[in-house]
């Protein structure tokens, strides 16, 4: 089974040998990199995404600047998520869209206040806007990032329980 946990002890090992193909490296941030960044900041949640119990994947959800540097304005009713890896090793079965399908209902339980989701995704990266696409995600906007113009993606959270 598929979950996104919250980042723990048991995970790390994992995470640290993640292999992603070299065509995503420029486009995201590694595991490594991110835990390292998330150690020192309280406004970056590290995710795990699990199957079976056994970390295979990393993302990172974001309040504050973090959030605000993604669009044109700051929006506190909106949660950044980025830095998504999948390992290489269990890529094309469909577990990306699965893990971004379930984060709408983790955000509602750790980040309650959130009423969107948003991200960016570089423009030469179509795998990953489909990936988000059919979980959801419109293209909201445009803007240029560090490695050329990304789409500015998100996500309504539909509001009620979680479970």
């Amino acid at each position: 089974m598929l979950r996104p946990e919250l980042l723990a002890d048991q995970h790390l090992d994992a995470l640290l040998v993640l292999e992603l193909p070299g065509r995503q490296r420029p486009f995201t941030t590694l595991p490594a990199r991110l835990l390292e960044r998330a150690r020192d900041d309280a406004e970056l949640l590290p995710v795990v995404i699990t199957e079976g119990g056994e970390a295979i994947g990393l993302f990172a959800l974001a309040t504050g600047p973090h959030r605000d540097r993604s669009l044109p304005q700051p929006d506190p009713n909106a949660v950044a998520l980025s830095s998504l890896s999948l390992d290489s090793r269990v890529q094309g079965r469909g577990l990306g869209t699965q893990a971004m399908q379930l984060v709408p209902q983790f955000v509602r339980q750790h980040l309650p206040q959130a009423k969107r989701i948003i991200l960016v995704v570089n423009q030469r990266n179509g795998r990953a806007r489909r990936v988000y696409e059919r979980a959801g995600f419109k293209v909201t906007a445009t803007r240029e990032g560090r490695i050329g113009p990304q789409w500015v993606m998100t996500l309504p959270i539909e509001m009620g329980e979680a479970p």
